[in-house]
């Protein structure tokens, strides 16, 4: 049995994944909320994933750290995937590949020196996985103004990372990002796309023959394997989807995701693919799809597995709770003052006053 730990917002990837691309695994895997995390828990002893583990509160990470710690001696640590204690939030993560030598570019949070910033920037939420919030920011003035703007609009300081642009297009302006999971053991490339974007999705990808065509050698070639291998050990990530960016030979780490999407989009491209050019997309996806199942399945040997009891202080589980509570208070709060910030006529004046009773960074 596979238990797979995700947070309650998060929790529609996994499950569309089982319903719709792997029923397969029908009975081999459990999903649990961290959000139902109770005093006392009766747990099997298979393989457990704790994915989605930047989207929990204080309490939530404390208490999926005790949780796994004490699950350690009933279950194979290989069957513990996705460690707490050796996790690292986006900026920690992308300063350690700086530091390394290997990443060319650095990330900042609001709370630092600015001094040593490369511009041109672009600004992003560190606990999301929604890309920039920005446009590409080309000096220290401009940042100013644009980090003033984001609070306007209900982003938390605390939560906003300022990234160097990593330029890695090459000679044709072309840029080339490729994506791969880690299951347990297993690397499975997701795929590489190429288009003039510098923050590259499938949408405003390239999708000619040339392009396909290197989607399904990069997705049957796994062509960066024992380099995403050591990528995933530096980040003490078991479980996950990196993505990165290419250039040749140079290999740049943009995130690592613990709770990715398992798959394609179910809603099909905006502009529909020729006949011959479907054809080599869905060859390059039926490869991903069965390079994940193969990885969750050699988590699962379908064997009975014992249980274990865990448990947890119950003051412990009442913050969990109070903290969950507040995320969402919060949450709807900025979907607000967004929506707000964005009107024609209320959200300028909102934005001119707001501006100015903010603190300068």
């Amino acid at each position: 049995m596979i238990t797979f730990w995700v947070s309650d917002a998060g929790s529609f990837g996994i499950e569309e994944y089982l319903a719709l691309r792997a029923p397969q695994l029908a009975g081999r895997v459990q999903v649990r909320r961290y959000e139902s995390l109770t005093p006392e828990l009766e747990l099997d002893t298979g393989a457990h994933i704790f994915s989605a583990l930047d989207q929990l509160t204080p309490a939530g990470r404390e208490a999926v750290t005790i949780l796994h710690d004490r699950l350690a001696p009933s279950c194979a640590p290989e069957l513990l995937l996705n460690n707490p204690r050796k996790f690292r939030r986006r900026g920690d993560l992308l300063r350690m590949f700086f530091e390394a030598g290997i990443n060319t570019f650095n990330a900042y949070r609001v709370t630092d020196s600015f001094d040593a910033i490369r511009y041109p920037v672009f600004v992003r939420e560190e606990s999301e996985h929604n890309g920039a919030v920005t446009g590409l920011i080309t000096g220290r003035r401009d940042l100013v103004r644009a980090l003033r703007a984001l609070r306007g609009r209900g982003f938390r300081s605390a939560n906003l990372l300022i990234v160097e642009l990593c330029d890695l297009s090459d000679p044709e302006g072309l840029f080339h990002t490729a994506s791969a999971f880690k299951v347990g053991e297993y690397i499975v490339p997701a795929h590489l796309l190429r288009g003039r974007h510098w923050m590259l999705k499938w949408t405003e990808s390239d999708h000619g023959e040339q392009a396909l065509r290197e989607n399904l050698e990069f997705v049957t070639g796994n062509p960066h394997g024992e380099w995403l291998r050591r990528i995933f050990a530096l980040a003490g990530t078991d479980y996950g989807r990196i993505d990165y960016g290419v250039r040749g030979d140079t290999l740049q780490v943009w995130e690592i995701n613990t709770n990715p999407t398992l798959g394609p989009p179910r809603q099909p491209p905006a502009v529909p693919l020729a006949p011959g050019l479907e054809a080599l997309l869905m060859e390059a996806r039926t490869t991903l799809r069965a390079g994940l199942l193969k990885g969750f399945q050699s988590l699962d040997s379908g064997a009975d597995t014992g249980t274990a009891t865990v448990r947890l202080e119950p003051r412990l589980i009442s913050r969990i709770r109070a903290e969950t509570v507040r995320a969402g208070r919060r949450a709807s709060l900025v979907r607000f003052l967004q929506r707000l910030y964005s009107g024609p006529m209320i959200g300028k004046l909102f934005r001119r006053i707001y501006a100015r009773l903010l603190p300068r960074p």
